[in-house]
């Protein structure tokens, strides 16, 4: 049975699976504080990561993080050693503050594709994120860049996911000079696509109208205009007020988020792990292989309301949908 499921396994361009929703900190913009109350938290287990083994080797990227943090979970570098052992890329992304000096060589030596340090400000990221440290960032970096250098190896690529929101705007600008000279190779700059509670609407700058994207974009531009001249890359993931594409910029044709219980989702925005969410759950790990996952008719059925832009998804209003990747 299991060949032929291996078998029935779509090819996927990735797999994101929430190994934690545990975590130590406290951003006031993130679901996991917002609705504390009735969060879920747990890790994965590696009999649960053992679930999706077969099928690692149809899986273009396994991303290890989904709302905690994944260095809460003791077996992370397991799964990432099990995952490189069947030729899956991999990646995280983390706060960071959990990576103590005997992590450094572990996370060079996994050969981790890419890791990912979370950041909302250059000077205001420690305000907004209860918990984090700026400094412990970037000294986390340093000696990842420097123990790159001593094995003389690429990997991991080190990428910054920067949340901007109104409460940090006014330091967009000083994000390429800032950044420039700290060995990281790719900075992504993402508004806030889920606003998880009426208290934060005015810190999401999805745009309402034509005008305030083309002053959001024209912002964007220079900023990645900035950062070619001082050699680091910026992007920026910006929606659109009304322009829709085919699909969305999660994939959800072409990928699958598994929450820190099992469940498998579409993406992470219909994955969170807590009571009050429209989530979208079409079976779990821990009950049904992922081949037959994929392949129910329910499953089935979403995707294919999906590409007809189907009023009744979730997908319909969301953010994501309407994403402008500029680079």
């Amino acid at each position: 049975m299991k060949f032929i499921e291996k078998i029935l396994m779509p090819h996927l361009e990735w797999v994101q699976l929430e190994v934690s929703s545990l975590c130590n900190a406290s951003c006031f913009y993130c679901p996991h504080t917002t609705h504390r109350k009735q969060w879920t938290g747990r890790n994965i287990t590696l009999n649960e990561f053992l679930q999706i083994m077969p099928y690692l080797k149809k899986i273009k990227l396994l991303y290890l993080q989904g709302w905690g943090e994944p260095f809460c979970n003791p077996d992370f570098f397991k799964f990432v050693e099990i995952a490189k052992k069947y030729g899956c890329r991999t990646g995280t992304t983390t706060n960071g503050m959990l990576i103590e000096e005997a992590h450094i060589e572990k996370i060079i030596d996994s050969s981790m594709d890419i890791i990912a340090f979370s950041l909302t400000g250059i000077k205001k990221n420690d305000t907004l994120r209860i918990g984090t440290k700026t400094g412990k960032v970037f000294k986390v970096i340093e000696r990842l860049n420097e123990e790159k250098i001593k094995k003389a190896v690429s990997k991991p690529e080190i990428h910054i996911a920067y949340m901007l929101l109104k409460s940090n705007f006014d330091e967009l600008e000083e994000i390429p000079e800032t950044l420039t000279k700290s060995g990281i190779d790719h900075v992504v700059i993402s508004i806030l696509d889920l606003v998880s509670d009426s208290s934060l609407k005015d810190e999401c700058l999805v745009p309402e109208t034509e005008e305030e994207f083309n002053v959001l974009k024209n912002k964007a531009l220079h900023v990645i205009n900035k950062g070619r001249k001082l050699n680091i890359a910026v992007s920026f993931n910006l929606s659109h007020p009304f322009k829709k594409g085919k699909t969305c910029s999660e994939k959800p044709l072409q990928s699958i988020f598994i929450n820190s219980s099992g469940h498998v989702s579409p993406c992470v925005f219909t994955g969170i792990p807590s009571e009050g969410f429209k989530n979208l759950y079409f079976g779990n790990i821990n009950e049904q292989s992922l081949p037959s996952i994929w392949r129910s008719r329910e499953y089935r059925e979403f995707r294919k309301k999906h590409l007809e832009d189907d009023k009744s998804l979730p997908c319909n209003i969301c953010p994501k949908r309407r994403v402008v990747e500029l680079a």
